[in-house]
């Protein structure tokens, strides 16, 4: 929190005077005993700033170990900034998800530019502050990246003489936090005066206050200029140094870099695998696993509640159950030998066939399954849902009806009377179901690794399902010599898989030496109707490379992800009304230094769950005294959203964007946000969006244009509106662009009844 005096006086009299150059410091907690406020570390901490972060040394540094993770807004945040707002942190993520693998990038990073800082003059004379640029900042600072140009040069000890804050004399021992992006022979980082190319030094400032105007926190700082004040000035995204009026377009070299050092492969650090996490370890010793008849097990499932059905499979684990009552309609086919009425005696008796029909209530239970696979990693969830894996399990079998008659009428035509013959004959029929092998997984594991199959055996079922039919034509004695008897009996036959395999044991939050993991995804993922409070859990499995033994060992781990990593919300950042103080954000970092090796202050991990909030105050305006006139009023924190286009700048709270948000509730579209191909410069582009499919709640035909507010498409590219399939309309993006770089801008579709939603949308025009 920065009070509005020293924001405007003292602040600006030390922000004037540093230098603006970027460079990468890694970020970590303020753990180290020397890191104090009194000499430039963390001087916020007396303002409200409880967030006590500073920079790091080589090798000590802070890093998230997550490639996936998930971002929401919750309803305070909606209700300020609306959709408007939101597509404003989509395009920041955008940019993060652009990026490739670090280590893809080359060794002088020359293909990312040094400055990515652009003014629109417009938004400058209003004082107006970009969302999109603050949240891309709050994200490097997430990622582990702390403030380059303000850590370039730091005191490491302060020593003075005299009566403090003014001493007469004193010492100091000054330290690099700077990293140079760039390696030097052999393959090492090093601390470094240049940052971007240009040469940084320092002064010693000591802050002397006065009764009227008290020393701040910081007393004394190690203040960095440039050597060469006519040499170009740039900043850093991880800075802060985005004026009002300011905006960046993407990461500069340095961000890059600092990300590239973190997240590289070749950074190997012990770490924790991460709360709600759970590694597959496969190193054990192999065992026999034997698969069962799926049919058997379906068909039970169907008709048996939990308790019954684990008795019959007492290591099955059921998640949950559905009973459903239903109307069964039952067909049994009886088969019996009689005379007719009135036969000659001696006639041979007939077989004869009857259906009886009955209609009765019954339950069928659908259960899910937590520990029933078809094969490794293909689980069996539910017995109405069971998947069809070529070779292990069908939707359909052939069921083979092995039919025995023994009798006067399996003889042939004119036998003599009172004959006996056997007629045994075979017919096939195809039936629905599932029909196939599977396993049930043991309760002390997560999962199995198949080493090798050992056997496969064809086993035969047979099922006597229609029993063995005797009958008498008469009593004792009648017209029948022996027993007549009639036969049905269904076979069918299921592979049975033994494999070699080898348990895989799941510890949680488990501890290694890992690489990093080369580059972060970031996936946005709504509460129920944007607004709701339920936020739908969800699990991701990804692999973390360990190092054993000299030897790589990817590990799959899989993350339960119950709530968000990162929400933005908004929320009230001023003081109360005797402290005249403004803070435009809130934020924390989860530091973990349990694996910090011996006697050093990391490195460490940043976890989740993360809340970035920024304050909903404004407009705040300040009036300084003398002079309370509206006239001499100062905006001091105004959020909005513009770029270098001519286009009105989006200024929060704005009722346009809650329209946006209404609609955005019922026409859903898929994706929320997207990247389309890169175009090449001076080459002809043309891209329909593919990603953009309207699901529900439109009418078609449908308009395609730049929303409001939006920044504009790159030179020479056109956006216009085409016919599509079915007599729905598409838009186009089409033409020669004349101008690299990266584009972030948002797309306004229009419905028939004008209703409307806005997505984000980012293209990269290489050279």
């Amino acid at each position: 929190m920065v009070r509005i005096l020293q924001r405007f006086v003292w602040g600006v009299v030390l922000v004037a005077s540093l230098g603006s150059a970027s460079a990468f410091v890694p970020l970590g907690p303020n753990n180290e005993a020397y890191q104090v406020p009194a000499i430039g570390y963390n001087p916020n901490i007396n303002l409200g700033d409880a967030l006590e972060t500073g920079p790091k040394a080589i090798g000590e540094e802070y890093r998230r170990n997550t490639p996936v993770m998930y971002y929401s807004f919750d309803q305070n945040f909606i209700d300020y900034f609306g959709s408007n707002g939101m597509a404003a942190v989509d395009a920041a993520m955008a940019v993060l998800n652009g990026l490739n693998s670090v280590s893809s990038y080359s060794n002088d990073l020359a293909e990312i530019p040094l400055e990515s800082m652009r003014i629109n003059s417009y938004a400058q004379a209003l004082n107006l502050q970009d969302l999109k640029s603050m949240a891309l900042f709050l994200m490097m600072e997430q990622l582990g990246l702390s403030e380059p140009d303000r850590y370039t040069w730091c005191i490491h000890s302060r020593e003075h003489f005299g009566t403090p804050p003014c001493p007469a004399g004193q010492q100091y021992l000054i330290i690099k936090r700077n990293i140079d992006p760039v390696t030097s022979s052999p393959n090492q980082f090093q601390y470094s005066s240049y940052v971007n190319g240009t040469l940084l030094t320092y002064e010693i400032v000591e802050y002397c206050g006065t009764a009227n105007s008290p020393v701040p926190p910081m007393e004394a700082d190690a203040r960095e200029y440039q050597v060469d004040p006519l040499s170009p000035r740039y900043s850093a995204v991880a800075s802060r140094a985005v004026l009002l009026g300011g905006y960046y377009t993407g990461l500069t070299r340095d961000d890059v870099g600092g990300l590239r050092y973190l997240l590289r492969a070749g950074n190997m650090n012990i770490e924790n695998a991460g709360a709600n996490t759970i590694t597959f370890v496969t190193n054990n010793t192999s065992q026999l696993l034997f698969t069962s008849n799926l049919f058997d097990f379906v068909s039970a499932a169907l008709v048996n509640d939990a308790a019954a059905l684990t008795a019959l499979y007492p290591n099955l684990q059921i998640a949950s159950t559905t009973e459903i009552f239903t109307n069964v309609i039952s067909t049994n086919v009886v088969f019996y030998f009689t005379n007719y009425p009135f036969e000659p005696f001696g006639t041979p008796p007939h077989l004869i066939t009857a259906s009886v029909r009955e209609t009765n209530i019954t339950s069928y239970y659908n259960h899910t399954f937590a520990n029933a696979y078809i094969t490794p990693g293909q689980q069996l969830t539910s017995n109405f849902q069971v998947p069809v894996v070529p070779g292990h399990s069908a939707s359909n079998g052939i069921i083979t009806t092995i039919t025995t008659n023994i009798s006067s009428s399996a003889c042939g035509p004119f036998s003599p009377i009172g004959l006996i013959c056997t007629n045994v004959s075979v017919s096939q029929s195809s039936v629905n179901g599932a029909f196939g092998d599977f396993y049930i997984l043991p309760a002390n594991l997560c999962d199995v690794s198949i080493v090798s199959t050992q056997l496969v055996i064809n086993v035969t079922v047979t099922n006597e399902t229609g029993g063995v039919i005797v009958v008498f034509t008469n009593a004792s004695g009648g017209i029948e010599a022996v027993d007549s008897l009639f036969s049905q009996t269904p076979v069918y036959s299921y592979n049975q898989y033994v494999y070699v395999v080898r348990p895989v044991v799941c510890p949680e939050n488990t501890v290694a030496l890992r690489q990093g993991v080369e580059r972060i995804q970031f996936v946005r993922r709504d509460y129920d109707s944007l607004i709701g409070q339920f936020w739908e859990p969800v699990s991701t499995n990804y692999v973390l490379n360990a190092v054993t033994n000299s030897t790589l060992l990817p590990q799959t781990v899989q993350r339960t992800v119950t709530q968000p990593d990162i929400l933005f919300t908004a929320g009230v950042l001023t003081g109360g009304p005797g402290a005249v103080t403004i803070n435009d954000f809130n934020r924390n970092v989860n530091f973990n230094s349990d694996n910090a090796l011996a006697g050093l202050a990391g490195p460490g991990t940043i976890e989740t769950p993360t809340t970035i909030t920024f304050n909903k105050v404004g407009p705040v305006y300040a009036n300084l005294s003398p002079g309370f006139l509206e006239g001499n009023q100062i905006a001091v924190q105004i959020w909005a959203s513009f770029d270098g286009s001519t286009n009105i700048p989006v200024v929060y709270p704005n009722g346009t964007s809650t329209a946006n948000l209404e609609n955005l509730i019922f026409i859903q579209t898929s994706p929320t946000s997207g990247t389309l191909t890169n175009g090449t410069l001076g080459l002809n582009y043309t891209n329909v969006f593919p990603g953009f499919t309207v699901t529900s709640g439109a009418t078609a035909p449908f308009v395609w244009t730049l929303s409001p507010g939006s920044a504009g498409l790159p030179a020479g590219l056109t956006l216009t509106t085409v016919p599509g399939n079915l007599g729905q309309i598409t838009g186009r993006i089409s033409g020669v662009p004349t101008t690299p770089g990266i584009y972030d801008f948002s797309i306004r579709m229009t419905d028939a009844t004008a209703r409307y939603v806005d997505r984000p949308y980012t293209i990269t025009i290489v050279p």
